[in-house]
């Protein structure tokens, strides 16, 4: 008989730190001009001891604009009580089509338009719709702290964004800290080599976003959550980037590829996502570098570093981590 394989560790149970179970979903803006935005807004807003609410910036990785991608995090978030903004800052792609064909063109607009490629307009549509979402909320005035995940692309503009968001939001709206997956360090990274080759011959690119330029803005603790099976950004991508960061307290964390049990941990470079279903699933290895489900590398990585700084007060560049274990006893690979 064939050996039957060891399944993953069991989703943590959260049930007693969901404290706002019910939570209600405001969709605001427009998909076309990249102004539309989902906020997650929870029934029971949950305070610290210092009666401080919590808000999180979540921003998508390049042409990952539907909130479906990521949903179950977002979830996770609004449970817990916290407010989370979610910005479809690229124009085209903010939800599931029906059919692969309206994806597909939905996915088009969000590479070409506008033409030529703005990142900084990207960055500047997330900044703008996130400001009018935190304002609806009644949040401009209130004790809040701001924490701010990007995921990719996204990654780099949470990391950029005090160097582009200064003066242009409320002081609330500013990050306590901020916690990166996969991020690129900087905006032409992942374009398709197509665009990349030819944009530099007729000028495919408006502006870009650089974290070596960025960098000296970002003082605030930083956590990059890596994974050593990324094959479109290779962790070593940022052994210069890092440098860059004006903060002191940063730190760079690599998940481990795991193979022990089935389905395996593939420590690769969509890990924060949970569902790619919307391309199949040989179109998401060849664009967004693997297949997106929710896991083990969410709940004990990606997930449980944002719980600890904003739930347990940790700071971004001391996160600690327990993978748990196969269901015979081995041990996950470790984060690094």
């Amino acid at each position: 008989m064939p050996r039957t394989m060891p399944t993953q560790p069991a989703r943590p149970d959260y049930s007693d730190r969901y404290s706002s179970p019910d939570f209600a979903v405001h969709e605001h803006g427009q998909c076309d001009d990249g102004s539309f935005i989902r906020s997650y807004v929870p029934a029971r807003p949950y305070r610290d001891t210092d009666g401080r609410m919590k808000a999180v910036v979540y921003l998508h990785g390049f042409c990952l604009g539907a909130a479906e991608i990521y949903q179950s995090h977002l979830v996770h978030l609004a449970r817990q009580g916290y407010h989370v903004f979610f910005p479809s800052y690229q124009r085209g792609f903010c939800r599931y089509g029906d059919s692969l064909p309206t994806t597909m063109g939905d996915l088009t607009q969000a590479l070409f338009r506008p033409f030529p490629i703005s990142p900084r307009g990207w960055l500047g549509s997330a900044i703008a719709s996130v400001a009018g979402a935190y304002g609806r909320a009644q949040l401009t005035d209130a004790p809040v702290d701001t924490y701010l995940f990007g995921h990719s692309l996204g990654g780099l503009f949470a990391l950029s964004w005090p160097a582009y968001a200064v003066e242009k939001v409320p002081a609330g709206l500013m990050p306590r800290q901020v916690i990166a997956a996969n991020p690129i360090p900087d905006s032409e990274s992942l374009i398709p080599t197509p665009i990349r080759i030819t944009g530099r011959i007729i000028g495919a690119y408006a502006d870009r976003v650089d974290i070596i330029e960025t960098g000296g803005a970002l003082r605030v603790p930083v956590a990059i959550l890596h994974g050593a099976g990324d094959i479109l950004v290779p962790p070593k991508a940022w052994e210069r980037p890092l440098g860059a960061i004006a903060s002191a307290e940063k730190r760079l964390y690599l998940s481990q590829s795991d193979s022990h049990g089935a389905p395996p941990l593939v420590a690769d470079h969509i890990q924060a996502g949970v569902d790619t279903s919307f391309i199949p699933d040989v179109m998401a290895m060849m664009s967004v570098g693997g297949v997106a489900r929710e896991d083990n590398l969410n709940w004990r990585y990606i997930w449980h570093a944002l719980d600890q700084v904003i739930r347990y007060g940790a700071r971004a560049d001391q996160l600690q981590f327990d993978m748990g274990a196969w269901s015979d006893g081995v041990p996950v690979k470790p984060v690094i």
